[in-house]
């Protein structure tokens, strides 16, 4: 059996992939790619009704706040649509200017005034997807997952067929050890998407958390030959294999995994753990020394170093 540490560190590459946290990367994306959306439904429904001078004023205010956002002067979008709530603040669009100044807000890393955002958006329209899903991200993001769960679930009643929100449910159950549960989501998945990736690394890992290691490793071994460049898998299989006793394996599969990401210290780490239990000194010494290299500070290693003498 591999050390814990080696566990450990296949895991955190593990979450990143499988879980779907939003990366902030993916979210100034996203949050761009919603302004415009609002902008298009809040232009959509200027077209719908006749608009007093007020509700022009509204649309202004609006225009701006999304104009100045896209230019990420962020403090001034905001003021734009707090404006536009305060010349109408019943209007039933409040709901996408306020889900505009939640999205700024986690642009801004502020979290906590976003889901306070999200929750006046979803006072006023609490089932638009939308606005749902952006905080039920949020949430899984933050490390919330008893929120996530709850967003989550909501998002499957009013659309079943939500393959986000069935992912990211299921992942939260497999972290809860409520497998069948998660199997069935991930079922329910791979029935509207049978190709879905994560949902089938998420269903080989559910076969390891079963105790079925060689289901699990067959499952890997189908999803390498479509993904060959995934070192992650690699790196998965190769912990069922090591718990399975198969060291030799695990080794050659870390030994590919690092070929195709060199620089990905959880990698090095878990076969220099692996090298160390198996009593490859040598080896074991060469790979936490190259950790080193790639940032770990060397007191950290103080021990295993000792260990490979």
């Amino acid at each position: 059996m591999m050390k814990r540490k080696t566990n450990t560190a296949l895991h955190s590459k593990r979450i990143i992939e499988v879980g779907c946290p939003l990366s902030k990367e993916r979210f100034v994306l996203k949050a761009s790619s919603s302004f415009k959306v609002c902008l298009l439904l809040l232009c959509l429904m200027a077209g719908v009704f006749s608009i007093p001078s007020e509700a022009q004023t509204y649309e202004q205010s609006i225009e701006q706040g999304l104009s100045a956002a896209k230019e990420q002067r962020y403090d001034e979008a905001i003021e734009h649509f707090r404006q536009a709530l305060r010349h109408s603040p019943n209007d039933m669009r409040n709901a996408l200017t306020y889900a505009n100044i939640a999205h700024i807000q986690e642009v801004q890393g502020k979290p906590l005034k976003a889901l306070e955002s999200y929750d006046l958006a979803l006072g006023i329209a609490p089932e638009n997807l939308p606005i749902l899903q952006s905080q039920t991200n949020l949430y899984m993001s933050m490390g919330n997952q008893s929120k996530a769960f709850l967003g989550y679930t909501k998002i499957l009643d009013i659309n079943p067929n939500d393959t986000t929100a069935l992912l990211n449910r299921a992942y939260i159950y497999q972290q809860r050890r409520e497998y069948i549960e998660a199997q069935q989501d991930y079922k329910r998945l791979l029935t509207l998407s049978p190709n879905n990736y994560a949902a089938l690394l998420g269903t080989a890992i559910l076969f390891q958390k079963a105790n079925k290691p060689q289901e699990a490793i067959t499952r890997l071994s189908r999803l390498i030959e479509q993904h060959p460049n995934k070192a992650e898998l690699y790196a998965v299989r190769a912990e069922i294999e090591a718990e399975a006793h198969q060291p030799e394996l695990a080794l050659m599969d870390l030994d590919k995994a690092i070929d195709l990401e060199p620089s990905n210290t959880n990698l090095v780490l878990t076969r220099a753990y692996l090298h160390l239990h198996e009593g490859h000194k040598h080896l074991a010494q060469k790979d936490f020394l190259r950790a080193i290299e790639l940032g770990i500070p060397r007191g950290q290693l103080k021990d295993e170093l000792k260990q490979c003498r």
